[in-house]
């Protein structure tokens, strides 16, 4: 049986848009003396999810095979629920007793409930990726005909959700707000050819439009709404990464990591920032930042595929919960 040809820019453009993700969960958004931290993380977050969920969207729609049956469908999302659960309830948990034995979390009922029904209300809010993903391969069939068959209609009703307030029970409001990114990944990679062309040729320019709007909105000059800096996105850095990177090792190597960077990333750069607040204190630790931000940034991008590599790997019971 032929395998589907490897997609390297899709594994260059995941790494990618880890690193921003890990970028990202350096600091509070709100935190002071850092300004230019804190501007740099509002642009990323314009831009780096949208990003993630298109590139799953588009794996998820290369890699799709057709389900006929309902014993099909069944067998297909328990090897999704087995792929992303297991890791998510472990991590979850465990960021949940952390800060529940220190003192900083909501009682021990609601925390446990919220990893369950709403886990962007939780004590490990990042993990909502993996949650959304995992209900988004629920209806994946559903996703597929309806853009293979009514994408244009399908994707005028996503965006028309994505302006609605939904409630975070079962992480709806992110469900329905990232819906209209997964499907175009979906679609996209069905049309590959002729997107590619497209992209080709509009891709200059993108990417022009992504650097003139990542600069003019860092200096406040503009305030773009999030869901048109998305679409910018994937069209200016896809351009990059299929016609001007080509391939990239690192890129590469970060995408192929990317599920234990986003899993263990914060964990790390946020217990060696908590460590170096206690020891040197807050004023030292802030006024130190900038020259922190490569050390934390390699530790989040390295350390979790070290912990995977000599670890997980080694111990059965992790190495079948997350993987």
């Amino acid at each position: 049986m032929s395998k589907n040809p490897i997609l390297y820019d899709i594994k260059i453009g995941t790494g990618i848009a880890i690193i921003f993700v890990v970028i990202g969960h350096l600091a509070s958004r709100g935190q002071e003396g850092i300004d230019l931290y804190v501007n740099l993380k509002s642009l990323i977050y314009k831009f780096h999810m949208p990003l993630f969920l298109f590139f799953s969207g588009y794996i998820s729609g290369y890699t799709y095979k057709k389900i006929k049956t309902f014993q099909q469908y069944i067998f297909f999302i328990r090897k999704k629920f087995l792929r992303l659960f297991p890791a998510y309830l472990l991590l979850s948990i465990m960021f949940f007793l952390g800060k529940y034995i220190l003192g900083s979390t909501t009682s021990l009922l609601n925390g446990l409930v919220n990893v369950f029904i709403s886990p962007s209300s939780g004590n490990s809010g990042f993990l909502w990726y993996i949650y959304v993903l995992f209900l988004y391969n629920l209806i994946l069939p559903l996703i597929i005909f309806t853009t293979k068959n009514y994408f244009s209609i399908f994707f005028l009703l996503t965006i028309i959700l994505s302006f609605f307030s939904f409630t975070n029970f079962l992480n709806l409001n992110f469900f329905f707000w990232y819906l209209p990114f997964f499907m175009v990944g979906c679609f996209v990679s069905e049309h590959r050819e002729r997107y590619t062309f497209i992209l080709k040729k509009t891709g200059p320019s993108s990417l022009i439009l992504f650097i003139i709007w990542g600069v003019s909105e860092y200096l406040k000059i503009v305030d773009i709404p999030k869901i048109v800096v998305g679409f910018l996105s994937i069209g200016s850095l896809h351009y990059g990464c299929l016609f001007l990177i080509k391939r990239n090792k690192l890129f590469e190597f970060l995408g192929d990591s990317s599920f234990y960077i986003y899993l263990f990333n914060t964990m790390f750069t946020g217990g060696i920032s908590i460590l170096l607040i206690k020891y040197f204190g807050k004023q030292s630790f802030y006024s130190m930042f900038y020259f922190l931000v490569p050390i934390l940034v390699i530790m989040g991008l390295y350390l979790p595929i070290i912990l995977q590599k000599y670890i997980i790997s080694k111990v059965p019971i992790l190495k079948n919960w997350i993987r």
